[in-house]
């Protein structure tokens, strides 16, 4: 997954989170302030509601970008749902917004920045691959074998991840 996409659902994440806070305020003044006519029991209501979902986007965002993003296209159906959620709730907020661009930003990384520490640690990990047994490579196709019969990795995946070991 691309970090500045990542980066960027990480901020949406927060800005849920102090919007349902926001929101709980809300709610709190309402029942000590006011004297509860029925505009203010409908604003209670859609404050209520609007608590459970952006706190029901916040966790679908999560569970999407967990392990760094390494499952996000087998994950990005809580993705959409969690974009769903908050233009439902908020149209025009600032985490809506910022979802809306990161749905057309690019998953994949096209550039190798020359001083990213994470592109040189890849490489180097491939060249120690390279140097492993036939038992290591063996045990190594046996996992990779496992996690696609589990589902967590696509047959795509697994295929390049074979081609690389051989």
């Amino acid at each position: 997954m691309n970090n500045i996409k990542r980066g960027m659902l990480i901020v949406v994440i927060i800005l849920n989170f102090l919007n349902a806070a926001l929101n709980v305020y809300f709610i709190v003044n309402a029942f000590l302030y006011s004297k509860m006519t029925q505009w203010d029991i409908v604003t209670i209501v859609y404050d209520c509601i609007s608590v459970l979902g952006f706190i029901a986007s916040s966790g679908l965002l999560i569970y999407s970008i967990k392990d760094k993003g390494l499952f996000f296209n087998q994950r990005s159906h809580y993705y959409y749902a969690a974009i769903t959620i908050s233009i439902c709730m908020s149209l025009f907020s600032v985490s809506s917004v910022l979802l809306v661009i990161t749905l057309f930003m690019s998953d994949m990384v096209w550039v190798k920045p020359h001083d990213d520490v994470y592109f040189e640690k890849k490489e180097e990990k491939q060249k120690e691959e390279n140097k492993m047994s036939d038992k290591t490579r063996e045990r190594k196709i046996a996992s990779l074998r496992e996690l696609r019969d589990k589902g967590l990795i696509t047959e795509e995946e697994f295929k390049d991840e074979l081609f690389k070991l051989l």
